[in-house]
């Protein structure tokens, strides 16, 4: 009698086993699968698109901060790959030296679908040694996307910025930048893009 009820409890316990195998595993496969959703190319990935190709721009007001900015989409449009090429500038070289060449920028941009922001990270060969992370939201009324972000270009004097891309027309769009002064985002400057024929 005591082995069959061993049998009966090892049985059970078998079968809750089997069973809690299956709700881990049936639990495991709803997560891959919400991951894989969240890591889809959608609507919002979409949007950077109207701001895809190439690009002159030119400072509103300086004449000479010009250059071309080319944008295109990566890995089935789940982000955005920029390349900025800008004049000629002193750039800040090892052991304290400067030489004259091309400013050059760099951004990857996209949508994170999980924390439903966009994200652009920048570098660039001119100044700062940084990677600025830029967090931002879409207004589809107004056809903006504005990013904040935070900058430490010199020890201890950290800097809040504002970044805002409105879009004019499918060829044409203009991007503002601000800086937190004195608790107001102060206008500093802005750049005016034009769609090249290329």
């Amino acid at each position: 009698m005591k082995s069959y009820l061993n049998r009966i409890c090892t049985s059970i316990l078998l079968l809750l086993l089997v069973q809690a195998t299956g709700f881990a595993q049936q639990k495991d496969d709803e997560e891959m699968n919400q991951m894989l959703d969240y890591s889809r190319p959608g609507k919002n990935h979409a949007l950077l698109n109207q701001i895809a190709g190439t690009w002159n721009f030119q400072d509103a007001k300086l004449a000479f901060v010009k250059g071309t900015l080319v944008r295109k989409p990566i890995y089935d449009g789940r982000f955005y790959q920029v390349e900025i090429t800008g004049g000629k500038l002193p750039l800040p070289i090892a052991d304290g030296k400067m030489k004259e060449d091309n400013y050059r920028g760099m951004q990857i941009e996209g949508y994170d679908n999980a924390r439903m922001k966009f994200y652009t990270t920048s570098i660039n060969n001119h100044i700062g040694s940084d990677i600025e992370m830029q967090i931002g939201s879409y207004d589809s009324a107004k056809k903006e996307f504005t990013y904040t972000s935070e900058s430490e270009l010199i020890k201890g004097q950290p800097k809040k910025n504002k970044k805002v891309i409105k879009i004019l027309d499918n060829n044409h769009y203009i991007e503002i930048y601000y800086e937190l002064q004195s608790g107001q985002y102060i206008k500093v400057r802005e750049l005016d893009y034009s769609k090249s024929g290329d």
